[in-house]
């Protein structure tokens, strides 16, 4: 049986070590795609709600250009179909038309942007807000 060097003998053990070590934090790494993402709150109350709404609408302009005034609800708690949501009702007008939608927060952040209804919305507190009405304008090519 032939002898190896000690010196190819420490350089084997390194790599074998050094594959271990690897293989390790592979299925140290593989374990953690398997772990459950923490629960989220539902319920959570969206903090930067009129910027979230800003945001929202600076990507999904759509139907709301020519805005001649808007104005925007605080987040309410409301029965959202079996469970409750906070709310945001927004109420735009134009030229000829006139809107109401909401946008339903899951999470602290916004979900749904539907049409609102008088259940959700009728008796919102409605503020001015006109930096939707500047935004809109500036998306749509238009100058107040």
């Amino acid at each position: 049986m032939r002898r190896l060097p000690l010196t190819r003998l420490g350089g084997a053990r390194a790599v074998s070590s050094s594959a271990a070590a690897l293989l390790a934090m592979a299925l140290t790494g593989c374990a953690s795609f398997n772990a459950e993402p923490p629960p989220v709150d539902p319920n959570l109350m969206p903090a930067n709600y009129k910027a979230s709404v800003m945001t929202f609408l600076q990507q999904n302009p759509y139907g709301f250009i020519g805005v001649r005034a808007a104005e925007l609800s605080a987040p309410e708690l409301k029965p959202f179909g079996n469970e409750n949501r906070y709310v945001v009702c927004l109420r735009a007008a134009g030229p000829d038309w006139r809107k109401e939608k909401m946008f339903v927060f899951y999470g602290g952040a916004i979900n749904q942007f539907i049409d609102a209804t008088p259940e959700s919305c009728g008796s919102a507190g409605y503020q001015a807000f006109p930096e939707i009405t500047t935004l809109l304008n500036q998306l749509g090519g238009k100058k107040k």
